[in-house]
């Protein structure tokens, strides 16, 4: 059965929509992650980090590479597909930045100012150690 979206937005959004999906291919950006070494760095379940990158490898934005050691594992990393993805994300992320600038103090995007600290240009991975700092930010405000 063939599926009707409305826009090419509303297409994409179910392919990478969701509160993991755009954080793990932002991890994924320029280079390749074991599984267990994103599940450290997210703090996720086995099970849903295993979906995510089930369904992003399905939809072809993630490769997984297995290798044949002792003991066993596997690295994922983005497709050129999922490299363009990642592009755009980047621009979507310089425009809620944008807006949210335009809003004063009625928004707040945690990532926005630390990364620019560190000279990091690009999409703000949401992790432990950042829900940690944030919290304590929020505190103090």
């Amino acid at each position: 059965m063939k599926q009707v979206y409305n826009t090419g937005v509303d297409y994409a959004l179910t392919i990478v929509g969701g509160k993991w999906k755009p954080v793990i291919i932002f991890l994924l950006a320029g280079h390749s992650w074991r599984t267990g070494e994103l599940e450290k760095q997210l703090g996720i379940s086995s099970k849903v980090l295993s979906q995510c990158l089930h369904d992003l490898t399905e939809a072809g934005l993630v490769a997984r590479k297995s290798f044949a050691t002792i003991p066993p594992h596997v690295e994922y990393s983005l497709t050129p597909s999922g490299e363009d993805l990642y592009a755009s994300m980047r621009y979507l992320n310089f425009w809620g930045e944008t807006r949210a600038k335009s809003k004063g103090d009625q928004v707040k995007i945690m990532c926005t100012d630390k990364m620019h600290q560190l000279g990091i240009d690009g999409v703000c991975a949401m992790t432990k150690e950042h829900l940690k700092e944030w919290k304590k930010d929020l505190h103090q405000n």
